[in-house]
Order: structure tokens, then C-alpha cells, then sequence
């Protein structure tokens, strides 16, 4: 109680740390069980909340999931953004390396983000505007690689670095599904970013 003998006012915990905590809690989840165990109840139980906190939050499962893959794409984007001051082929290399670190480092939060039918896929979401921010990265990477002017056997640099996403993602969902038909997918990826940046030059 206060000098006056009134209660002191309970302190609120700030709207923006309570969605914090929540996609928290999801993030947990979803880290430790797979996406379709990912649903209101569960992060609410995890959370120790009720279901309509987390209502009240991101409106609905949907809502949250795409929250979920909004933080996944910042968290890869950071991954992938290398220091600009390096080298262009040591960059390049790192921030190819660095995205698989983050899809073998978090399989649930990658099949997230790219699996079939996902946020990412509903065009003008915010998670499919954060996607294209994280691909403009790769766009950079290429052009500072090999140059503008060298890339011009492509239609446009986007579709030089769609060359380059399509490679190394698939290496990534082939050595996460296990399917690889090399026994060490470590050097293997290595050997594919170097004819990335032979056939790039």
C-alpha cells in the first residue's frame, strides 16, 4: 500500500511484451514438436495463458503461424545479411553457408517458411513482403559477386539469384529429408557453392 493507505496499481506487462512472450512460447513448439502440433491451445498451455490471450493476440492459429514466419525470416535474413565489407566471394560463400547452418540449426522454422501452402505463399502478407526482403539480400550478393554487367546473360539479377536459391535450397531439403546420395553433405554444399560462383562468373 501506498503513503495514502491506497493500493499501489499493478504493473502491466506491455502489450508488445506480451506478443513477445506468446510467439515465445510458439516458437518453442514448434522447435520441439512439428508444425501441426503448433496450434492456439498448445501455445497457450506452453505460455501458461488461456487459448483467448492468445486470440486476443494474432486472431487466430493462422494469424499466429504468420507471425511465427515473420520472426523465422528476420532471424534467416540476419543470418544470410554477411557484413558488407568483405570480400564479395568470401561474403557470397559465407551467406550461403550461413543459410544452411540456419535450415539444418531449425528444420521446423525453415519447413515453415518454405513448405507448401505456408504464409510465405499468400501474396501481400506480411510474411511474403519480409520473404522478398530477405531475397533482395541474395540479389545483392550475386550482383556484388560477379557485377551488373556480367549478369546480363540472365533476364535480370533476380533470376540469377533464383538459380542461386533454387540450388542451395534443394541441396538443404534433400540433406534435411535425409534423401541425399552423398555420404558427406558437408563437403558436398561446399563443392556446390563453388560452382555457384564459377558458373555465376
Amino acid at each position: 500500500m501506498g503513503a495514502s493507505g491506497e493500493s499501489a496499481p499493478r504493473r502491466r506487462t506491455a502489450s508488445d511484451q506480451v506478443q513477445a512472450a506468446l510467439l515465445e512460447a510458439a516458437q518453442s513448439v514448434l522447435d520441439r514438436e512439428e508444425l501441426a502440433n503448433v496450434t492456439v491451445r498448445a501455445v497457450a498451455r506452453e505460455a501458461d495463458v488461456a487459448p483467448m490471450g492468445v486470440y486476443n493476440r494474432f486472431g487466430s492459429k493462422e494469424g499466429l503461424l504468420l507471425a511465427l514466419a515473420v520472426r523465422a525470416l528476420e532471424d534467416l535474413w540476419n543470418a544470410v545479411a554477411v557484413d558488407p565489407s568483405l570480400d564479395p566471394e568470401v561474403r557470397f560463400r559465407q551467406a550461403c553457408v550461413a543459410y544452411r547452418r540456419f535450415a539444418l540449426a531449425h528444420p521446423q522454422r525453415y519447413a515453415l517458411v518454405f513448405g507448401g501452402g505456408g504464409p510465405v505463399a499468400l501474396t501481400g502478407s506480411e510474411a511474403s513482403v519480409h520473404g522478398h526482403a530477405a531475397f533482395e539480400v541474395l540479389i545483392e550478393l550475386v550482383e556484388g559477386l560477379v557485377g551488373r554487367d556480367s549478369l546480363k546473360r540472365f533476364a535480370n539479377s533476380g533470376e540469377a539469384a533464383q538459380l542461386v536459391w533454387t540450388a542451395i535450397h534443394g541441396a538443404v531439403h534433400l540433406e534435411l529429408g535425409g534423401i541425399g546420395q552423398v555420404s558427406g553433405p558437408h563437403d558436398s554444399y561446399g563443392q556446390l557453392v563453388d560452382l555457384l560462383i564459377r558458373g555465376l562468373r
